[in-house]
């Protein structure tokens, strides 16, 4: 599981020729080469983000006519909770996830000078279950399984199949241990296996956004696991107590999905950006340390494990949670800064790969601020000195929409912006990915539809958080307290063609890697370092060799490719 196959006598006159490749689907499935996992990863993942949008496209469509099912009413009354939930779970789980651990899974070794990554059996282990995992749960939940269901006291409903609801709890907890292995092997290879000079503070910004925030998945994941576990333990009983009770499974999971976790999710974008910006530009990042600071800045507020409703239902009136909702914008503000800055100092040449970048960062900076009007209200109340009655009209409305669609805003905007990230990283390192050049236009069309769609889908959010549609959608009850409901249903009219335009940007990704890389008819021509690249990545072949490096590196800063004057020229 963790080792390289050994080299021995009988083969070892033929490795000194050159090391034994294996082509065909044998060398695909077969091999532990991170290469391979990565682009695996990032296919898998993109074909699950197609995925989690039509299911968000049928929610959508299902809240234009509120307190009533009909688009997904299949004989089973827990079908729209099934799909909604469904549609987060792989959302995250099967999109955002895999992104960005098949990005890092590929890049990583490169960046930090590997030959390869650590523990390489484990990590195609960690793989082939998640993917494993993934084809059970979605199957499990079709079976009128799923995680949980909201009412089952009520006169319509019909009851779940326990049976598959137990296969969808051990087949989800499958998916995240695998990612979660795959986490620590990509941890491991910065840790273990930076080169000679290379210390944490010359990491590339993308590696040590992996860095932060994997070491937060690894933090919080497990606390999650061991939510599920006691569920899936309890509801094995004759009659569950009280946390395997189908209708308290969910809401003990779904702070994963809530802030301030959700911005954790969204970390490896800002290392994303920070490697295409500098390269854009043509010069070194400026005030590469504060940069850092942000990137763990943002880790640290990013922490979510104790922001659990179900057992502290006052969590999102405490003084932590409105703290961490209000200084998530700081570190984001401060890292766009550096961008502007370092923009301002070179001459960005524009290209699909900094459009996307830009366009999730801008995801990005909307969540948080979406993040800092949710906990508004409580952060008012609490510097209120006086007993102005004036003020009491305002703060009472402000918690108002806490537990409004305000919460998926928020996510919507930042797990958006982590597939935007991602997608920018892809069109950016495509050459060393595939060997080929995506299509500019294609990439610029995809960011367009993306915005758009975002601008629609998550706004509408914003704007029925206000009128207060509940976030449980799928209940009844979130839309006793609406100010309007032709306004609610109108707007999620406008959310359901947002949807429809992000699953248009996807698929048009999906589309240009298919004619670029699969039919080839991408772009070959100077694929090695087609944009001036500033870290080791862009120092062998694209696709690199096994072995990835023909001599092992020695750097001197962060950006070892850049003269040493343009490289430190802008040191602290």
């Amino acid at each position: 599981m963790t080792e390289n196959q050994t080299e021995t006598e009988s083969n070892a006159a033929d490795s000194a020729s050159g090391p034994l490749e294996i082509g065909g689907l044998a060398g695909v499935f077969g091999t532990s080469d991170h290469k391979n996992l990565g682009r695996l990863y990032i296919l898998f993942g993109l074909s699950g983000g197609m995925f989690a949008l039509i299911l968000n496209v049928l929610v959508r469509f299902e809240r234009i006519n509120i307190g009533s099912v009909g688009v997904l009413d299949f004989g089973s009354s827990n079908q729209f909770f099934q799909t909604w939930s469904l549609s987060r779970t792989s959302l995250l789980f099967f999109c955002v996830l895999p992104l960005l651990i098949g990005l890092a899974t590929y890049l990583v070794p490169l960046q930090v000078g590997a030959p390869a990554l650590s523990f390489p059996r484990a990590a195609a282990l960690a793989f082939w279950t998640w993917l494993i995992g993934i084809l059970i749960h979605v199957v499990t939940v079709f079976a009128d399984g799923g995680l949980g269901e909201p009412d089952p006291t009520s006169q319509f409903a019909q009851g779940m199949d326990p049976e598959a609801t137990e296969l969808s709890m051990l087949s989800i907890a499958m998916v995240v241990f695998g990612l979660l292995l795959a986490t620590v092997c990509i941890l491991a290879t910065i840790i273990s296996q930076r080169p000679q000079g290379m210390t944490l503070f010359e990491l590339p910004l993308f590696s040590w956004s992996i860095l932060v925030a994997g070491g937060i998945w690894v933090l919080a994941l497990p606390v999650w696991l061991s939510n599920l576990a006691i569920s899936w333990v309890d509801f094995q009983g004759g009659d569950a107590l009280r946390y395997g009770a189908v209708e308290n499974i969910w809401d003990q999971l779904s702070w994963l999905w809530s802030q301030p976790m959700v911005f954790a999710f969204a970390i490896p974008l800002l290392g994303i950006a920070g490697d295409i910006v500098p390269v854009s530009a043509g010069v070194s990042q400026r005030q590469y340390r504060v940069q850092q600071i942000a990137i763990g800045a943002l880790g640290g507020l990013s922490f979510g494990a104790f922001a659990q409703p179900f057992f502290n239902p006052d969590v999102t009136n405490q003084a932590v949670f409105v703290i961490m909702g209000l200084l998530v914008l700081v570190p984001i503000l401060a890292f766009l800064g550096g961008l502007a800055d370092t923009s301002i100092k070179g001459s960005p040449s524009i290209s699909a790969h900094l459009i996307l970048s830009m366009v999730g960062m801008l995801a990005l900076l909307v969540g948080a601020g979406a993040s800092a009007f949710y906990v508004s209200g409580p952060a008012v109340g609490a510097i209120q000195e006086i007993d102005d009655s004036w003020l009491d009209g305002l703060i009472s409305w402000l918690r108002d929409v806490q537990g409004t669609v305000l919460a998926t805003a928020v996510m919507d905007h930042v797990l958006i912006g982590a597939v935007i990230g991602s997608i920018a990283g892809i069109y950016f390192w495509a050459p060393k990915l595939f060997g080929y050049k995506l299509n500019r236009n294609a990439g610029m069309l995809a960011a367009l539809a993306l915005l758009g769609g975002l601008v629609l889908a998550g706004g509408s959010n914003i704007i029925n958080g206000i009128l207060d549609e509940g976030d449980e959608v799928f209940r009844s009850s979130a839309y006793d307290g609406v100010w309007d409901s032709g306004a609610v249903e109108f707007l999620n009219v406008v959310g359901g063609i947002g949807s429809i335009l992000l699953l248009a940007g996807l698929g048009l990704v999906l589309v240009d890697i298919t004619i670029s890389v699969f039919l080839q008819k991408g772009d070959a021509e100077d694929v090695n370092d087609p944009w001036g690249g500033h870290t080791l990545e862009w120092a062998t072949d694209s696709p690199p060799p096994i072995g990835n490096f023909d001599q092992p590196p020695v750097v001197e800063n962060e950006r070892p490719l850049l003269s040493p004057v343009a490289a430190g020229g802008d040191e602290l």
